[in-house]
């Protein structure tokens, strides 16, 4: 190989490659993710997308163990939530239920406004899935995931 090669051929292509990379690295605003799994973010909700349909998932405060957390749960208006829950991911410590206290709904979406209550064990740094199984009116039964954390010993 002679450097004439890699002047002219690979080195414009590795930039131009970088140059396309970091691109969309910092310009890509995806806020919906195309899978039925998630991790809450710093602005405390995640969406997702799969086949057709939509679910949005926001907690109303920060997440904290021994406290009553409050979150929305919007699935499309023809869909409803089966069952949800929430179970230790790094330790496992049984189901904990997410009750819906109310159902608020207009033409496109249905709200469920629900809260849960997220137990505390020895382990200071918990990892949390929220599983929300849903049913459309054909009765097709999907699961979502929704990840997140808790630390007991960050200070708020």
């Amino acid at each position: 190989m002679n450097p004439t090669f890699f002047t002219k051929i690979l080195l414009p292509l590795l930039v131009f490659t970088a140059i396309i990379g970091f691109f969309l690295n910092y310009t890509d605003p995806i806020t919906v993710n195309a899978t039925k799994q998630c991790d809450i973010d710093l602005t405390q909700q995640c969406k997702l997308l799969q086949d057709n349909q939509q679910i949005s998932v926001r907690f109303l405060q920060a997440i904290e163990v021994e406290e009553e957390l409050l979150l929305s749960i919007a699935v499309p208006s023809s869909t409803n939530i089966h069952q949800m829950w929430v179970q230790g991911v790094n330790m496992y410590m049984g189901k904990t239920a997410v009750l819906a206290d109310s159902i608020d709904q207009d033409d496109e979406t249905k709200t469920y406004n629900a809260r849960l209550f997220l137990g505390a064990c020895s382990e200071p740094k918990m990892k949390w899935q929220l599983i929300v199984q849903t049913i459309d009116e054909a009765g097709k039964e999907q699961s979502w995931f929704v990840n997140f954390s808790t630390d007991r010993n960050k200070k708020s």
